[in-house]
């Protein structure tokens, strides 16, 4: 903390300029996710601590199974979502709606696997699931007539951008006048970006 010199009379617009530069300054700094102690999750379930080490050697491991659980609950809203027998654009378009879906249905899962992972204080690898999705669609794409194997992953890889930032901005600005439905405008965004 510095100490600050008073301003002289009739200058109080520089304080004011200050405060508003300081509070950007901490609003503004990438924030970390502060993981639960294994003792809170203890307390959330009404066992000791020691108990958690039963089933769980670390804070870590706790954290890799949280997120697999979530993975696995966004791989059974998607496989839901999935008509095999439909083509390939159909197909993806129900795929980024069941993703806009269960993103907006579950903000607070949504963030933590593709807003703030990162942020945590242990590493979680790349997920089978979120690999084998990428996969998925960069088949489809290849399936729907995008044949070179490096522009289908491009363009899957779009696709995810585009569903990613419906999906972030549907969470953090839910109040805005969307003109659509968040599944009308990730079909629309599979539309667009498949040309």
């Amino acid at each position: 903390m510095t100490t600050r010199e008073s301003n002289r009379r009739g200058e109080g617009e520089h304080l004011r300029a200050d405060l508003v530069r300081a509070a950007t300054e901490l609003l503004v700094a990438p924030q970390g996710l502060a993981a639960p102690s294994l003792r809170a999750i203890a307390r959330e379930c009404g066992v000791s601590p020691s108990a958690v080490y039963l089933h769980f050697d670390s804070q870590a491991a706790l954290i890799v199974a949280v997120f697999e659980a979530q993975y696995d609950e966004l791989a059974a809203a998607l496989a839901a979502a999935d008509r095999p027998r439909s083509a390939p654009l159909a197909r993806l378009q129900a795929l980024a709606r069941a993703y806009v879906t269960w993103g907006i249905e579950h903000p607070g899962a949504y963030q933590l696997l593709f807003e703030s992972a990162d942020t945590l204080p242990v590493t979680v690898a790349g997920s089978p699931v979120a690999d084998g999705l990428m996969d998925q669609v960069a088949a489809l794409v290849r399936a729907h007539g995008h044949t070179r194997r490096d522009e289908s992953a491009r363009r899957a890889q779009r696709i995810w951008v585009a569903v990613h930032g419906l999906v972030s901005l549907r969470i953090h600005k839910p109040h805005a006048s969307w003109s659509a439905s968040a599944q009308a405008d990730a079909a629309a965004l599979v539309t667009a970006l498949m040309g």
